[in-house]
């Protein structure tokens, strides 16, 4: 190659490192047992774009994905026609010191591809000024690399361009180390997050969330197994046990399919489209993706962390990531209202006349962590119309549920495990409120704190006690979002869900993570399957409690939806004088008790 070739090769490698890729490297591919020419398809080149727009990216990828090698290789393709007046400075982080040292060899095996002529050394002769296990440096460019394992002190007197965290998720304290990594980075610099998924990590999944949210500025780049044509030979995709639709090769890295009407190309298809077939019900599926299923003998967490790129069901969660994605996709919805202090009510629907509606209330101190929150659902279908989630005192929280309770005319169950209900629940009562649920102590000293009240009612006191019931209740919860007997509105109930894992066997939320609304919402699904289901076994006395409820009523003034306007949401809630033991009038049934009504 004589000297003006290679000058004109050198000027489009300086901008554009999938020309440099495509002229000079070769990669290793398990499929054909050998180094081969490193052509990048579709999927790659979109990484490799990314880098080069984003300062702040985060891939999400299947096992062998080729994401690290292709990193890998545009950091080499960077360094070797990198400016010695503006040079390179990588680091490589990762959870363990021999898998950030791997990454530094494969970018370290690409740069020894590149010839030497564009280096500008002798053949033979080395191209790096720092040739270490860990560390790297060109003697031309003065570009150089670093890989280390995860600490606080990994960047101490040293300052990256370039900081690459490699299998994010798996890292540990990992929020803490990229935290002291982004105050080290230069003026300027890039980060990249890759990792397959681990559940609802501190770092991976809450910067993905984020993004997802716009809370962040880290685009995404979501790499699925069937964009990698080494991987999607045969792909089809499958709807339950019957539907099958197979797909037409029509090029080397294109694969095409019809859908309703429409036709995709796995070299096109985007996130949109992607979520259309799995919001339908389709999941892709090939030769090689059954093949590798059968590798890891069906293991439902395991194939969801490498091959689905599933952050729900890699993590263990209590409700399957494909019934959260039904619900998001097609049941979450903005709400139509939102009302008192900071927003914090969210209304999807008003109380509609001849609906019946009931409300489970998860009671916190105000001023820790843990929100209080309600769940106001449509007994008919359990749909969720209301929510709300905001740090308040247990009374002040009466005041809210008293609102919305009689708003809703709703079958009202408030937790009080641990005592912080209690609170809430005398609040309730002295303002008069008879919507309450009654319950079986179960505590000796719930039992004495409403001995000496007015309200108890034989063995039963108002409010709920979750107890030994907790199991059963998240069981009740998990049956009815996976056959989507709840219809779920909320995007923080969603979100909520996506954390809410098996630990030890019992369920409950991620470190750093809550699960206010769940609780509040799995306590009157809980009531509904035990309390009303019993009912409903006998006809009349059905009908009874039904009758009932449409006739309870505040100090004999029913609130009907009639009485409310376009949006009676944005009204401040009214102060209440307390009244003792409005609960002696005994008008509405024999089932009244529901409703904690003497």
């Amino acid at each position: 190659m004589d000297r003006g070739q290679q000058l004109k090769i050198y000027a489009k490698c300086l901008g554009d490192p999938i020309y440099t890729i495509e002229t000079f490297l070769k990669t290793y591919d398990l499929t054909q047992k050998g180094f081969v020419p490193f052509k990048l398809f579709h999927k790659q080149k979109e990484i490799i774009k990314s880098y080069e727009e984003h300062n702040r990216n985060i891939v999400t990828k299947p096992r062998q994905a080729g994401v690290s090698t292709t990193t890998a290789a545009y950091i080499a393709a960077k360094i070797a026609f990198g400016d010695p007046n503006n040079p390179w400075k990588v680091l490589v982080l990762a959870n363990k010191q021999t898998l950030a040292q791997e990454f530094l060899k494969k970018i370290k095996d690409f740069l020894d591809q590149i010839p030497a002529w564009v280096w500008g050394v002798s053949e033979g002769d080395s191209y790096l000024s720092i040739e270490a296990k860990g560390h790297i440096k060109t003697k031309d460019t003065k570009c150089e690399v670093k890989a280390l394992a995860t600490s606080k002190d990994a960047l101490r007197g040293y300052t990256p361009t370039f900081l690459i965290m490699d299998e994010a998720a798996f890292i540990d304290n990992g929020a803490e180390v990229f935290g002291a990594a982004l105050t080290s980075l230069g003026t300027g610099g890039k980060v990249t997050l890759i990792s397959t998924p681990n559940g609802q990590d501190a770092l991976y999944y809450k910067t993905y969330d984020g993004a997802k949210q716009g809370d962040n500025n880290f685009n995404i780049i979501e790499m699925r197994w069937h964009e990698d044509i080494r991987y999607n030979r045969g792909l089809k995709w499958l709807r339950g046990e019957d539907e099958v639709i197979e797909c037409e090769t029509v090029g080397r890295e294109t694969l095409r399919w019809e859908y309703s009407g429409k036709t995709y190309e796995t070299n096109s298809i985007d996130i949109e489209d992607y979520t259309i077939m799995v919001k339908d019900g389709w999941k892709a599926s090939s030769p090689w993706y059954e093949e590798m299923c059968r590798d890891m003998n069906g293991d439902k967490k395991q194939i969801a962390q490498e091959l689905d790129v599933s952050f729900v069901s890699s993590g263990g969660n209590v409700v399957d990531d494909e019934h959260i994605d039904f619900q998001t996709q097609n049941n979450v919805q903005d709400p139509k209202y939102k009302a008192e202090m900071e927003k914090s009510m969210w209304i999807w629907k008003e109380p509609e006349e001849g609906h019946k509606y009931i409300m489970g209330v998860d009671v916190s101190r105000g001023d820790g962590k843990d929100s209080s929150t309600i769940v106001i659902l449509d007994f008919d279908g359990l749909e969720q119309v209301a929510e709300f989630k905001y740090k308040l005192p247990p009374d002040l929280l009466a005041e809210i549920v008293y609102k919305y309770g009689n708003l809703y005319e709703a079958y009202t169950v408030v937790d009080i495990t641990g005592g912080m209900g209690v609170s809430t629940v005398m609040k309730l009562l002295e303002m008069g409120y008879k919507h309450l649920h009654y319950d079986d102590p179960r505590s000796r000293k719930l039992s004495e704190k409403y001995a000496k009240t007015l309200y108890k009612q034989g063995d039963k006191v108002p409010g709920f006690n979750v107890g030994s019931s907790r199991l059963q209740m998240v069981s009740d919860m998990e049956e009815h979002i996976r056959e989507n007997k709840t219809i779920i509105r909320s995007v923080r109930l969603i979100s909520e869900l996506k954390t809410f894992v098996y630990r030890n066997g019992r369920p409950d939320h991620m470190d750093g993570y809550h699960d206010d609304i769940i609780m509040a919402l799995a306590m009157p699904i809980y009531v509904v399957q035990t309390t009303f289901k019993k009912l409903k076994q006998i006809e009349n006395q059905t009908k009874a409690m039904l009758d009932s409820w449409t006739t309870v009523s505040n100090n004999g003034n029913k609130i009907t939806p009639k009485q409310t306007h376009v949006n009676p949401f944005y009204s401040n809630t009214p102060t209440y004088h307390p009244k003792q033991n409005n609960n002696k009038n005994n008008d509405n049934g024999e089932f009244n008790w529901l409703f904690g009504i003497k």
